[in-house]
């Protein structure tokens, strides 16, 4: 008979799930802190820039401020995309259900608003019928959440 022996020491597993852990607590990490950074980066750059050309504050173009908003999107889109491939079947299902709930009252709420805004005064309707469809994917989330 051959003699088996193991060739990885005891608790290996273990030691794998502790340094996986501590991989994903570092990148969370990382992320929060570029995303401090970037948030709080682009009003203290656009006030530097003032103080440089010194004189009266001058609001920044209109280009500049999309601009500055494309590092932000990448980055939602790539914490989107991590909690995606992080998710369990359940949680998948919850972040479908909840686009969905988003896209479904956007689509109802742009008509809406839009009616709305010949009646009442509405500066951007657009853009109220977006935020009214994100606050209801947030309520719809966070209902399932309790309830689960």
């Amino acid at each position: 008979m051959m003699n088996m022996t193991a060739s990885k020491p005891a608790g290996w597993g273990e030691a794998r799930v502790a340094e996986k852990r501590a991989r994903t607590n570092r990148r969370r990490v990382a992320l929060a802190v570029v995303t401090i950074a970037v948030v709080l980066g682009f009003p203290f750059i656009n006030g530097f820039l003032d103080g440089v050309r010194g004189g009266a504050r001058h609001p920044a173009p209109e280009w500049v401020l999309d601009a500055m908003l494309i590092p932000l999107l990448l980055l939602a889109v790539l914490v989107s995309w991590r909690n995606w491939r992080d998710a369990d079947e359940v949680q998948r299902l919850l972040a479908v259900q909840t686009w969905a709930v988003i896209g479904f009252s956007g689509f109802l709420l742009q008509a809406i608003v839009t009616i709305a805004a010949k009646y009442v005064t509405l500066s951007n309707p657009g853009y109220v019928a977006w935020l009214m469809s994100a606050a209801f994917g947030l309520g719809f989330y966070f209902i399932r959440r309790v309830r689960s």
